[in-house]
């Protein structure tokens, strides 16, 4: 018998998956009963047979016991477990052998374990699983670039897998199925998507590395999708499928063959898994030990694992399938399909790719400095000025970020307060907040009110700098967005190279501050942006038409989580 020990109250759907366990054990019980009287029967006969051959004639058979199996689990081993893997291991353990010690199975999110672990916890564990071999990379990985002296950990082997699929309903997944659907299909955005939130939900991060992989490492439109589904994230996949069956239109949600499995138990209205048509991922189950584990966990986890791989008709009760994807046999359709846990590189990628995504998704703290010296009231167009056309861009950039993000508004142009080029017009203030959002709108569509004198750059660029340095705000993004239609007047301030050298000192790996530069117009010195850009780890654009500013302005504010490599 196994005991699993919850870390949170059940579910609301937990009777009757209770339930449903209570009776896949008793026929399992019965059918071991069976086993149990056949084995009496069959030591009978051959004990009788061992007598009547005159066994007593041998003057240590009085001694010999029967020979110890090797194959249970000690009940004193500390074993934890994720909640979506705890049931299934229940079962194959309570079926290693009826004269195995009870053991005590404790159940907690793998993220939670994770992030413990990360942080240089204690394990409180002999053998941990895991829903997914990317927690380990993740714990381990987060612990090395934060210099914390963390736990070393040994991962196995996949013992188990789920394919990770579409969650739909039976129309959109008829729908969704006949159009071939896939990871790249996602950029169509022909219908709304779903996902548990990746730093909580494996599920999600193995379908964040199939999208990299679908986009061919696309950097670029790896983001603009990330950014796009940011607002569909939900707390837990549960949540996900919830959200899927109240959808009124076509809607998606990124989750596992099991989670499905499991949700229609109790489901009034069952979804469908729908395969991905290009990338197929699936989640692997390790078991996890640390590398200071004694000879008895490690014959344990070979144990463990032993069990595992024969026991996959038990692990498809559970909506699980064995290490190599292999389909249950009451499987139909694409789900006959075998696919394979992945390798185990894939689970530090996997890890990566979840790091991208935080990265990408991360709230910004924006610091906007705005050229207004007099040349943006040059003529763009016919009928609009430099400044106009910024304007418009701005107001469209303000729009397209979180409302979790900060702003501020600056303009610089020559000796604005006395010998100061920049001036604060905006302070920083959260988007969410309405009032602020509207008095930055408002800045933006009068800016030109504000156009006059010479171009102050460099002294600009690095006051902003300086000041996102001082004021840095961890988990966010912290970034200053320039923009500029000329070349720096300001003989009084620093040059090119007194600026670069600033920067070098003020930079710091562990609190970077970007600056996205854009110049308008041929005037540019766009050169000089460049390396400005480049001393910040941020980048360079040039928009050279007034069709472009715009365009470009939008990109460079999308693109801020994946600079300097969005390609």
């Amino acid at each position: 018998m196994v005991r699993v020990q919850p870390n949170t109250p059940a579910g609301d759907n937990a009777p009757t998956r209770a339930a449903t366990r209570a009776a896949k054990q008793r026929r399992r019980a019965l059918i071991l009963l069976g086993v149990v009287v056949l084995l009496v029967v069959a030591i009978v006969v051959v004990v009788g047979v061992v007598f009547a051959r005159g066994a007593g004639d041998d003057p240590q058979s009085e001694q010999q016991q029967p020979a110890a199996t090797g194959s249970c689990v000690p009940a004193d081993l500390r074993i934890t477990a994720d909640p979506a893997v705890a049931e299934a291991l229940e079962a194959v353990a309570a079926g290693m052998g009826s004269d195995c010690a009870d053991l005590t199975i404790h159940t907690e999110d793998s993220a939670v374990t994770a992030t413990a672990l990360s942080t240089g916890a204690e394990p409180d564990f002999d053998i941990w699983v895991p829903d997914s071999a990317m927690w380990p990379a993740r714990a381990t990985g987060q612990a090395e670039r934060t210099g914390v002296e963390a736990a070393e950990l040994v991962v196995s082997d996949p013992v188990a897998s789920t394919p990770v699929v579409f969650a739909a309903t039976e129309p959109t997944s008829a729908a969704v199925g006949s159009s071939g659907a896939g990871f790249s299909s996602l950029t169509q955005r022909t219908v709304a998507v779903v996902l548990p939130d990746p730093s909580a939900v494996a599920a999600s991060s193995s379908a964040l590395l199939a999208l990299q992989t679908a986009l061919n490492g696309d950097a670029r439109t790896f983001t603009a999708l990330a950014l796009g589904l940011d607002p569909g994230v939900v707390p837990t996949a549960t949540a996900a499928l919830d959200a899927v069956s109240a959808a009124t239109t076509p809607t998606i949600a990124v989750t596992t063959e099991q989670a499905v499995q499991m949700y229609d138990e109790a489901a009034s209205t069952p979804l469908v898994a729908v395969f991905p048509a290009d990338v197929k991922p699936s989640v692997g189950v390790p078991l996890v030990t640390l590398a200071s584990a004694d000879d008895t966990t490690t014959a344990a986890v070979e144990s463990l694992s032993a069990a595992m791989a024969e026991a996959g008709d038990v692990l498809a009760e559970y909506g699980l399938r064995n290490a190599e994807g292999n389909p249950p046999a009451t499987a139909t359709g694409d789900a006959e399909t075998t696919i394979a846990a992945p390798a185990a590189a894939d689970s530090a990628n996997q890890a990566e790719a979840l790091r991208t995504w935080q990265v990408i998704t991360a709230p910004s703290r924006m610091l906007s400095l705005n050229d207004v010296s007099g040349s943006m009231l040059q003529p763009a167009t016919a009928d609009m000025r430099r400044i106009d056309l910024f304007e418009q861009a701005a107001v469209r950039a303000v729009n397209s970020l979180s409302t979790e993000s900060s702003l501020a508004t600056w303009v610089f142009s020559s000796r604005r307060i006395g010998g100061q080029d920049w001036q604060e017009i905006v302070p920083f203030g959260s988007l969410g907040d309405p009032a602020h959002k509207q008095l930055t709108i408002d800045t933006a569509n009068n800016l030109d009110s504000l156009v006059g004198g010479g171009t102050g750059l460099y002294d600009s660029v690095l006051a902003a700098v300086t000041y996102m340095r001082q004021t840095y705000e961890p988990g966010k993004i912290n970034l200053v967005l320039l923009n500029t239609d000329g070349v720096n007047e300001d003989d009084d301030g620093l040059d090119l190279p007194g600026l670069l050298a600033e920067l070098e000192k003020l930079r710091d790996p562990s609190k970077p501050v970007a600056v996205i530069a854009i110049g308008y117009g041929p005037d540019t010195d766009q050169s000089a942006l460049e390396q400005i850009a480049a001393a910040t780890d941020g980048a360079a654009y040039q928009a050279l038409q007034p069709t472009d500013i715009g365009t470009v302005l939008i990109d460079a504010v999308t693109q801020r989580g994946c600079r300097p490599s969005c390609g």
